[in-house]
Order: structure tokens, then sequence, then C-alpha cells
């Protein structure tokens, strides 16, 4: 099921969108971002509470 996003929500719909995309390459890789996936989705709880 895909999320929909309003207009105002767009950063954060970005954000996740990334997120999820670099959740992908970590699974398929042996490359660790877990540093730069925890940045990420804090960035987007911090957005999503300004909202």
């Amino acid at each position: 099921m895909k999320t929909t996003f309003l207009d105002f929500e767009q950063a954060v719909a970005e954000l996740e969108t990334k997120i999820e995309e670099l959740r992908y390459v970590q699974d398929e890789s042996s490359v660790d971002i877990s540093s730069e996936l925890k940045t990420l989705s804090e960035k987007s709880q911090l957005l999503t509470k300004e909202i």
C-alpha cells in the first residue's frame, strides 16, 4: 500500500523515500550505513513534529 502525502508533507515524504532506498542498499550490500539511516530517521521525526 502506497502512502499518500499532502503538499506540506513533501519534505517528510522525500526523507522517507531516501530512508527506504538506503535500507534497501544496506540489505543488498555489505555497506554499513546505519548511522546515516538513524540521522535521516531522526530528521524525519523532527519534521513530522513541526508539521
